[in-house]
């Protein structure tokens, strides 16, 4: 359930307003007392006067509609990388300021503050559209290149009309306010339209991705009371769903809820099926299937006269948790819910200037799109005028080079790769070079260190004394001039491996670990985490840009609205308000604010374990709030805990981030319930194995690319069946390397040397294979499902 997030932020400049195409009369009219008080407001009539210089915000790489000549290579490290900075273009100052870009102050810009009315008075999440349509319509806001069936190249007033027809469709097909309707399929601007355009009629969209398996999609559809009318991801999708369907003796597609079974199947995707192809698989199916861009082109923008008043109170989505222990629940969330994320700053206690999203940006994010994460990511993202690009893992290389995002949306485990492959690179450097890269690690790492002292950034009781802030302040400065040496020398290269103009990285869909993000910090790249859950829109806690307490478990201070609180771990939900815990001591964290969920769909049980009766979610987790700085600290999760056979308690999430430094272990789990002490499920990377030694070089490039195989979301059950079994045949002979076993015996002492005798692990279970979802190992969230893989490794444990 928990996802360790993302966080976005608040108000952005938009350098003024179009009067082409259509626009929300009555939203206008309907605001415009409220908004005749600001005088930015007035720029719509002299934009229609003819202030051409206003329009048309370009975004910042120059590039138009066309296609560039692209690098499709799928490593993560880019070659080449001096060739990508000398052909970026010349960056323009977005609103024609004549000061340095770090010497902005667009606090009191007048569009600024139209945006903050814009924030303050949506009451929908689709209605967004309406407003930037009016605010920014030809800033670009999609590009979809890889994943709908042709490219998808559209601005805010192009958006804006396709959610308009796409709403228009489904009024057709007989979807009105409060139904609720399945949503399964991936990443693409397509599904974007569907999403938002069933949220303007003011239905709800239950959504999941296509991976999904089959008995998980059917419990959703049956759970959710969905509609007869579902949207699949394509014709792929569509033939398993009857497939299996055939084979349990189910009718048409196997879905079926209390609203009756699934009679009409709108496809986001054609995925090369002609139209003939299509009707025969309905007439097959005895079902109604269509395409949705067909059903979207033979439909008109729909007006606002035949739409629904929608409140924030208004349900807009249900998102079925991951599940990684028994059925998933279904979260209600309102618009309220998940509009409140779009207040959020990364620097709140700053002026507003370009350390924040502005107009014409860039985002590039490979986040599945039905993930909560990803979706308070794109309305925060669109309610700034910027540029949203979706990619995946194949094409990230590339889409980075090409569009030089300057803020994106990763998962770990991508930056791990991204990690993995610079390591690499460096690994395979002269010794020279080596000592040289080396060298300039310990300067950024020293210099860090005493940098968060001096600024106070401790874990601690208190805050350090003014002399020992001074002391460390002057050994940062001494040490600047040679970290700015090693970033012209080493880490720019890895910058520009990232696009070369990112000003923040933000790391959401799970946990991150503290080496990660101690090599993104020694390379100087800005990478924010935050902490939260799909019951929480999803974010709880941030760390910012102006207080980043970079240290392995904290996720920063509570978002604007929000409380946290951590009790007594044994406190259960009672008639008494559970009383917080001292500062510095581990408890179960809970929350309270606006983007807390109405509740669990169908589960009034379940809601009232968790929400008690003064508004307090219980998040499930162990944690603890840092007295010197006021960060929260997470631990694990309560349900993880380990007991030792002596008694000791055991949180496994803070040991295996440490084991996670080393470069041998790509992945972690822990066991030692009732056990005499820890062991540990190890998987190993095959280019380390190789680097170290232990297996030769072709030897540990092939194995890579099975696992690259079988971690690749979309990898058939075939394919894995297949790469998992060549794995297999080498992984009893590396079991058997007493010398592998000896090196990571002593890698795990030296990383948990501050950790207690009982938290020392004593034994290794080897694995090549990764967790992954095609293995059932991870959830569709990417979160391991602990019992799953201790179940998997059962006989060898």
């Amino acid at each position: 359930m928990r996802v360790a997030l993302f966080l976005t932020t608040l108000c952005t400049g938009v350098r003024g307003f179009s009067p082409s195409g259509p626009t929300s009369a009555s939203l206008l009219q309907s605001r415009s007392n409220h908004l005749a008080q600001y005088p930015v407001w007035n720029l719509i009539h002299r934009a229609t006067a003819g202030s051409h210089h206003m329009r048309n915000i370009k975004d910042e790489t120059g590039h138009d509609s066309k296609k560039k000549e692209r690098n499709t290579n799928d490593t993560f490290v880019i070659k080449n990388v001096e060739s990508i900075l000398l052909e970026a273009p010349e960056r323009r100052p977005l609103f024609g300021h004549s000061k340095p870009a770090n010497k902005l102050d667009l606090s009191k810009d007048p569009l600024v503050n139209e945006l903050r009315v814009m924030r303050d008075t949506v009451t929908s999440c689709p209605e967004i559209w309406s407003y930037m349509n009016v605010l920014c319509p030809d800033n670009k806001a999609i590009y979809d290149e890889h994943l709908c069936d042709n490219v998808v190249d559209q601005t805010y007033h192009e958006v804006y009309d396709s959610v308009r027809r796409s709403a228009s469709a489904f009024r057709t097909l007989g979807i009105k306010k409060g139904d609720h309707v399945a949503v399964f399929g991936e990443n693409s601007a397509h599904w974007l339209f569907v999403d938002n355009g069933l949220q303007t009629l003011g239905a709800c969209t239950v959504v999941r991705g296509q991976d999904a398996p089959i008995e998980e999609l059917r419990y959703i559809y049956d759970n959710s009371d969905s509609n007869e009318v579902v949207v699949l991801q394509g014709p792929t999708l569509l033939n398993k769903l009857a497939e299996a369907a055939g084979r349990d003796g189910l009718e048409g597609v196997g879905l079926s809820s209390k609203q009756g079974p699934a009679r009409t199947v709108v496809l986001i995707h054609r995925e090369g099926l002609d139209d003939s192809r299509i009707a025969n698989l309905g007439n097959m199916l005895n079902l109604r299937v269509m395409c949705l861009a067909d059903i979207m082109n033979a439909s008109s923008p729909i007006p606002d006269r035949m739409l629904p008043k929608l409140t924030k109170d208004d349900l807009a989505t249900i998102v079925y948790t991951s599940g990684t222990t028994g059925r998933p629940k279904g979260v209600m969330l309102t618009h309220g819910n998940l509009l409140h994320q779009i207040q959020l700053r990364f620097a709140p206690t700053k002026k507003y200037d370009v350390s924040e999203p502005l107009p014409g940006e860039v985002m590039v994010t490979i986040l599945p799109i039905w993930h909560i994460t990803e979706r308070a990511a794109e309305l925060c993202i669109f309610s700034r005028g910027v540029k949203l690009v979706y990619s995946n893992v194949r094409n990230l290389k590339s889409d980075l080079a090409y569009h030089q995002p300057h803020w994106m949306m990763l998962v770990p485990r991508v930056l791990e790769k991204v990690a993995t492959g610079i390591q690499d690179k460096f690994n395979k450097k002269s010794r020279l070079a080596r000592m040289m890269i080396h060298f300039f690690t310990l300067v950024a790492t020293a210099k860090n260190r005493h940098l968060k002292i001096a600024k106070g950034q401790v874990i601690s009781s208190s805050m350090p004394n003014a002399i020992r802030r001074l002391f460390s302040r002057c050994i940062a400065a001494v040490l600047s001039p040679l970290d700015a040496i090693g970033h012209v020398i080493v880490w720019n290269k890895v910058k520009a491996a990232l696009g070369g103009r990112q000003k923040l990285i933000v790391s959401g869909g799970s946990a991150l670990n503290g080496s990660l993000e101690d090599f993104y910090e020694t390379c100087g790249v800005l990478l924010v985490v935050g902490y939260g859950l799909t019951e929480c829109s999803p974010l709880i806690c941030h760390r910012r840009t102006d207080s980043n307490f970079i240290a392995g478990g904290c996720v920063g201070l509570p978002v604007t609205g929000t409380e946290i609180r951590v009790v007594d771990v044994s406190a259960d939900v009672t008639d008494t308000e559970r009383p917080p815990l001292e500062n510095g001591t581990v408890g179960r964290v809970l929350t309270r604010g606006p983007q807390v969920m109405k509740g669990y769909y169908n589960n009034e049980k379940a809601t009232g374990e968790s929400i008690d009766k003064f508004g307090w979610f219980d998040t499930g987790d162990l944690g603890y709030i840092n007295p010197a700085t006021g960060d929260l600290f997470i631990t694990g999760r309560a349900k993880d805990t380990i007991v030792l056979s002596n008694g000791e308690n055991i949180e496994p999430s803070p040991i295996e981030d440490a084991i996670l430094g080393s470069k041998l272990v790509d992945q972690v789990v822990l066991r030692g319930q009732d056990e005499k002490q820890l062991s540990a499920i190890v998987v190993l990377n095959p280019l380390q194995l190789a680097n170290e030694g232990f297996i030769p070089k072709e030897e540990g490039e092939r194995l890579q690319r099975l696992v690259d195989k079988i971690t690749d979301p979309h990898c058939s059950v075939e394919d894995y069946k297949n790469a998992a079994g060549e794995l297999s045949d080498t992984l009893d002979k590396l079991r058997s390397n007493k010398k592998l076993h000896s090196h990571l015996k002593d890698d795990t002492k030296r990383l948990l040397k501050n950790f207690r005798n009982w938290e020392q692990v004593q034994d290794f279970i080897i694995v090549l294979e990764p967790f992954a979802i095609v293995n059932g190992l991870l959830t569709q969230s990417y979160k391991i499902k602990r019992g799953v893989v201790l179940g998997k490794f059962k006989a060898v444990l």
